[in-house]
């Protein structure tokens, strides 16, 4: 069934009203009918079985026929600290980072980034494709996308445990870090990733400074747009959410 997000308050009891763009994809591009059934939710954690009663220009109505918490969340909070991308590389993360079970995303801007401002319609497309990607992958919860900010912030900011991947690290994989019990045992866990060029040395001992780990995912280079998305598979596979 088609899932949807929609505001708490357009589910009513047991009554749910639809207007705007889910209407649109309901009634336009999805060419339901009363007596179809979607799957609604309202960010809580529950999904809700609606049975489509009537679909008209300005809205659609429904009845909840069934109601039961959802299965779609990873256990482990994953927080993404992304460097700034080139857009369609940006978008690529987020829509997959979604897919895979990150519940934030922290756009930073740091030395090497290509891109170091975005505008505010760009956030709202991102936001979209989070909502899009959160529904196609049965989420729960959609994650949050969280404003841009400078790295040195990002630093600050973090809760621990926190990593940060880095091409020149040659001693420490992955692996061994999550082995670790700060790391195998946590309920929430921020991951960095750098831009294009990756992170100078300098950003590196940044993070150190501020308790934040650091990590190989290998021998060989990924991409920007890869890296990240290799090591959230490998966090999930180590806590048992994958495979």
């Amino acid at each position: 069934m088609h899932r949807f997000f929609l505001p708490k308050d357009w589910i009513e009891q047991d009554n749910v009203t639809i207007t705007g763009e889910p209407l649109r994809q309901i009634g336009y591009v999805l060419r339901l009918k009363p007596l179809d059934r979607i799957i609604v939710l309202d960010n809580s954690g529950w999904e809700f079985e609606v049975a489509i009663e009537r679909i008209t220009k300005q809205q659609a109505k429904g009845k909840v026929i069934n109601k039961q918490p959802g299965q779609g969340e990873p256990h482990i909070k994953i927080t993404l600290y992304q460097a700034l991308l080139k857009s369609d590389k940006f978008e690529l993360v987020l829509q997959k980072g979604v897919e895979l079970g990150v519940t934030s995303f922290v756009p930073f801007v740091s030395e090497r980034c290509i891109t170091r401002k975005e505008s505010a319609a760009k956030m709202e497309r991102w936001r979209k494709i989070i909502q899009e990607a959160a529904e196609q992958s049965e989420r729960l919860i959609l994650p949050i996308l969280h404003p841009l900010i400078p790295f040195d912030e990002a630093c600050r900011s973090v809760k621990p445990p926190a990593l940060l991947l880095w091409e020149e690290e040659k001693s420490v994989s992955l692996k061994r870090t999550l082995q670790n019990p700060l790391y195998k045992n946590a309920t929430s866990l921020s991951l960095f990733v750098g831009p294009e060029g990756g992170f100078p040395e300098s950003e590196k001992e940044m993070a150190q400074r501020h308790g934040i780990a650091i990590a190989s995912l290998g021998k060989r280079t990924l991409r920007a747009e890869t890296a990240g998305l290799a090591a959230i598979s490998a966090i999930l596979y180590e806590e048992g959410e994958m495979g």
